[in-house]
């Protein structure tokens, strides 16, 4: 009798899933995941169904549900090429993805069979992912103000693909191989991919974040003994659609997402080390052009790449005396120096005519935070540097009788920026039994007296975000909502002059552009501008140059002013110059103020600004501010 009920269940069981699967089979047809075939499109043969003020028939609105997003949505792009590519590359990927899936997937399954004495075995016998490659529905790329790439892109797989594998299962000394086989994969996904943040260093791209905007659409069959489709029993293909949801849910669903850093760090630079001080003191024994004695000089400094800071104009001097502080951004001490380039000041082009540099490794003022260091600066000739870096020997010494700003007779010096090719050194053949020797080039440039101070930050950026009072904890912002900022909140104000556009040039046509950009605090503790080169003869001028404002309180006031640099003649037909009066040199063509404090709540603005006080002109900026807190030294 037990017999017989355990026979007729069985057959029960295995009957009544064989009657699933023709009954309640869910599996869509494979056609209507394939690309559609465009041959029509070619073909004159084929006559084009007149639908004009006729409603579509039902059974090609069906349709639409597995036809591409292009064929929907007009603002999908088509991507015949890039489905003709993965098509013709896809019998190679079916045997590489094929291959590494064993060799993975075979390792994972031992271990996890280890805590189930009851399958002794999981063999995969077949991998193919079939001749119907996965198709791209098409491309959706949206613009942000952030600096990123961001493409929605539905993916739809309507497979023939297989999947076997022998499951061997053994209990009470006996043993059975129970086949099962996968296959008829059909999957139709819409993922967002985002590549961000996009930078100025190859491969360009930092970081590649995928995301699913909706759960994806998966439906397959699995034969167990005797080719049943166990998919088919009621409720089970909703089961697996609804694990795939739990899932995902936390990994993949937006606005869950998973990253792939491309570049180290996710092309995120670390956050800076602290602040360097230098206060320019002057200058001696300066030394003009081959033409000219006579020298208009001011110095441009550099720590971070392409951020330049430069002191005001001396007229007509060789031993200027400036006595101008300047503040820089230090990354990375070990890596760094300061760049120092003496330019006489000229009406048409500044001429170079001193060089050197300060290594920031093992510099004395490194080395004693917060302390206050005298530097000098030994100069050399451009044409001796050539293109090569500059290195600083951090070589100690005295020297006495400098008693200008604040040092004193005898005060030990730092003389560093010894200058070479290689390691401070240039090496030639002597002639002597080929034996290199070494020999330093002659600074005949003069010198710059300076004096540096280095300060690291206790905290910068999110760290320092989290560490203010009252700021909020929320993955969302870094920052405080506007109304909680105050002069007490300090950070760096990075700004990235763009571009200006349609420029007024008077109707003439020329305009030589250059912005202004200032900083001003309320309270009178930070004033900072900065000046961009001048494009000549363009009223639509492209910069891409970046500055940097260094604890810069959060209530501040940003302005940047557009003028027109005016020529010889321009300036004596000026109004000014009519009067009786000295002329600028410059036509005002408008501005634009930002306060900082919305900076500081939205981290960074991206935008084009329509320019104040002019009749047309637009100016395109993007600012972005990070959280500092200074250690106490």
């Amino acid at each position: 009798m037990a017999l017989a009920a355990m026979l007729g269940g069985s057959l029960g069981v295995a009957g009544g899933i064989a009657a699933g699967a023709r009954l309640f089979g869910t599996t869509k047809a494979i056609e209507t995941f394939k690309e559609l075939d465009i041959s029509a499109d070619h073909d004159d043969s084929i006559e084009i169904p007149d639908m004009e003020g006729r409603p579509v028939p039902a059974s090609a609105a069906d349709v639409l549900p597995w036809t591409p997003e292009w064929t929907k949505w007009p603002d999908y792009e088509r991507t015949m090429w890039l489905n003709r590519a993965i098509k013709t590359l896809w019998p190679v990927y079916n045997e590489a993805i094929a291959k590494m899936a064993i060799e993975q997937a075979k390792p994972q399954i031992d271990a996890a069979l280890k805590g189930v004495p009851v399958v002794q075995a999981v063999n995969i016998e077949l991998i193919d992912l079939g001749t119907h490659p996965i198709a791209i529905g098409g491309v959706k790329a949206y613009e942000t103000a952030d600096e990123e790439s961001m493409l929605e892109i539905p993916v739809q797989w309507g497979s023939n693909a297989r999947v076997c594998v022998s499951v061997r299962v053994g209990l009470g000394g006996m043993y059975m191989n129970i086949p099962i086989e996968v296959k008829d994969v059909q999957l139709k996904a819409r993922a967002r991919v985002t590549l961000k943040p996009l930078v100025e260093t190859i491969p360009c791209l930092g970081a590649v974040t995928i995301s699913l905007l909706e759960v994806p659409t998966v439906d397959l069959a699995l034969m167990l003994i005797n080719k049943m489709d166990i998919m088919a029993f009621p409720g089970l293909n909703l089961a697996v659609n609804l694990g795939l949801k739990m899932a995902l849910g936390s990994m993949l669903i937006y606005p869950n997402s998973m990253s792939f850093n491309i570049m180290e760090g996710g092309g995120v630079p670390p956050p800076p080390q602290g602040m360097l001080l230098i206060k320019v003191l002057r200058g001696t024994g300066l030394k003009g052009t081959e033409l000219t004695s006579k020298i208009d000089p001011f110095v441009e400094m550099t720590v971070r790449d392409g951020r330049v800071k430069r002191t005001e104009t001396v007229s007509n001097s060789t031993h200027p005396e400036w006595n101008e502080e300047l503040q820089f951004i230090v990354d990375d001490p070990d890596a760094q120096s300061v760049s120092v380039i003496i330019k006489d000041d000229d009406a048409f082009n500044d001429t170079i005519v001193g060089v050197g540099a300060v290594q920031l490794s093992q510099a004395m003022f490194i080395l004693n935070p917060g302390t206050v260091v005298p530097v000098t600066v030994d100069l050399y000739r451009p044409e001796k540097a050539g293109m090569a870096k500059f290195v600083g020997g951090g070589v100690a010494g005295s020297a006495k009788g400098i008693g200008k700003a604040g040092l004193s007779g005898g005060q030990k010096v730092a003389k560093v920026a010894t200058f070479g090719m290689v390691g401070g050194q240039n090496k030639k053949n002597d002639g002597n039994g080929g034996k290199q020797s070494s020999k330093a080039p002659t600074p005949d440039r003069g010198t710059i007296f300076m004096e540096m101070q280095y300060t690291p930050f206790r905290a910068a950026g999110k760290a320092a975000a989290d560490n203010t009072p009252g700021a909020q904890k929320s993955n969302m912002t870094l920052g405080l909502s506007k109304k909680q900022l105050s002069s007490d909140h300090k950070g760096l104000l990075t700004v990235t002059l763009i571009r200006c556009i349609d420029l007024e040039d008077g109707g003439e046509g020329e305009v030589d552009p250059f912005v202004e950009l200032e900083i001003s605090d309320p309270a009178g503790s930070k004033h900072e501008v900065h000046t961009s080169p001048i494009i000549m003869n363009e009223p639509s001028p492209r910069w891409n140059v970046k500055y940097d404002y260094i604890m810069v309180s959060a209530t501040s006031t940003f302005t940047a002013t557009v003028s027109d640099k005016q020529g010889l003649f321009d300036s004596l037909l000026s109004l000014k110059t009519l009067l009786g009066k000295k002329p600028e040199g410059r036509k005002k063509l408008g501005f634009i103020k930002i306060d900082v404090a919305d900076v500081v709540e939205n981290r960074r603005l991206t935008d084009t600004w329509a320019l104040m006080d002019s009749q047309q002109g637009e100016i395109q900026l993007k600012l972005e501010w990070m959280p500092l807190q200074l250690a106490d030294v």
